[in-house]
């Protein structure tokens, strides 16, 4: 076709200054035309852009927000600040209480160690550590210069294992009940604590009873005390029927007193004794004190003892079975001491069998150990 109608126009000619306004006006179509595809064109690659510029857009809101939760990590890094300053501290304080763990373990071990040296048993909650030597009483405790003088002079050098014990256990205002063999310094270990705790003299009346089951082993607590208190003003007494006599006994200043169950009951029951300020009651020899069915005087001592600060111990060389029961009955939270074996002879006492035929024989026998 186009060569036939290359065919039919070949040899014509087109005059072109003569419909030069109609050329004009084709051409001004075709630019639009091509105008229009271009903006046609554009258009469609216009959402790629439009889609780059979201996308800025939510960059610069990215960017935004992360610099405002850079400002408010501020305040979250002091968070995390204070949040490991506590767990150092927690850390600090673990390892102080493991320290602390570490040294009660480390003076446990220690204090076993030296009752197992000394033959000490003890029986309670939280007991005291038993002495290495008088020396502690003062470092520890705050003893007075005039009380270790007196041991020197009585010639205590290093403490018996029932005053290592007991001592530390009265100083520290527990109720104890003790066990010790006859001559083991058990009047030095109630003694010693009833004259630290009480300090120095008073007008208050009296403020500590020892109770002992005969009048001479009273006599004897008596001259013990004085010999231990010498130094400082003490008013140490023995209970007497004089005293009791005497009108003056409501009066009387003391600071100590030393009497048999008997004669203080008798007092209490006429009532020439106030013992409602005792701060500390000793039964020394308590085996011997129930033994001779004073149970009833005892009771009529421990009621008119009404301080309820009162300290209670009781000292004996046995601990049957039935004089523990009754001192529990009478205790609070008492720590029991016992030095050997309870209930068996003195170990520093040498035993021996000798067979005698007849009653001549018997103290023959008894004069040759004598003189052995």
């Amino acid at each position: 076709m186009e060569k036939a109608a290359s065919f039919l126009f070949a040899g014509t000619s087109f005059n072109k200054k003569k419909y030069a306004d109609e050329i004009a006006r084709f051409k001004e179509k075709k630019e639009t035309e091509n105008e229009v595809d271009y903006l046609s064109s554009f258009e469609r690659v216009n959402p790629a852009s439009e889609e780059v510029t979201v996308s800025t857009k939510k960059r610069k809101r990215k960017q935004a927000a992360s610099e405002a939760v850079e400002g408010f990590n501020v305040f979250k890094s002091s968070k995390k600040a204070l949040v490991i300053s506590e767990e150092n501290k927690t850390d600090e304080g673990e390892d102080n209480l493991s320290k602390e763990k570490k040294k009660i373990n480390l003076k446990l071990e220690a204090d076993s160690i030296l009752r197992k040296q000394y033959n000490i048993h003890v029986s309670g909650n939280n007991v005291a550590s038993p002495l290495k030597s008088f020396a502690d009483l003062s470092s520890v405790y705050g003893c007075e210069s005039y009380l270790l003088h007196n041991f020197a002079k009585l010639g205590f050098k290093e403490p018996t294992p029932i005053q290592r014990q007991a001592i530390p256990v009265l100083l520290s205002g527990r109720e104890c009940f003790a066990c010790a063999p006859t001559g083991s310094g058990k009047t030095l270990a109630f003694v010693s604590p009833m004259l630290m705790k009480l300090k120095h003299a008073s007008t208050e009346g009296v403020r500590a009873v020892i109770l002992c089951p005969t009048r001479e082993l009273a006599a004897q607590t008596t001259r013990e005390c004085k010999k231990l208190a010498e130094g400082n003003n003490f008013y140490i007494k023995l209970l007497t029927k004089k005293l009791i006599r005497s009108a003056h006994l409501t009066k009387l200043r003391c600071d100590i007193l030393i009497s048999t169950p008997l004669r203080l009951s008798s007092a209490i029951k006429k009532r020439k004794l106030d013992l409602s300020r005792v701060e500390y009651l000793v039964l020394d020899e308590s085996d011997k004190l129930f033994e001779l069915g004073l149970i009833k005087q005892i009771d009529s001592v421990v009621k008119a003892c009404s301080n309820p600060s009162i300290i209670r111990s009781l000292f004996s060389a046995t601990l049957p079975d039935s004089v523990e029961e009754l001192a529990r009955t009478i205790m609070h939270d008492a720590v029991r001491v016992i030095i050997g074996r309870k209930n068996t002879a003195s170990e520093s006492i040498n035993q021996k069998l000798v067979f005698a035929g007849t009653e001549e024989g018997k103290l023959l026998a008894l004069r040759q150990s004598f003189q052995e």
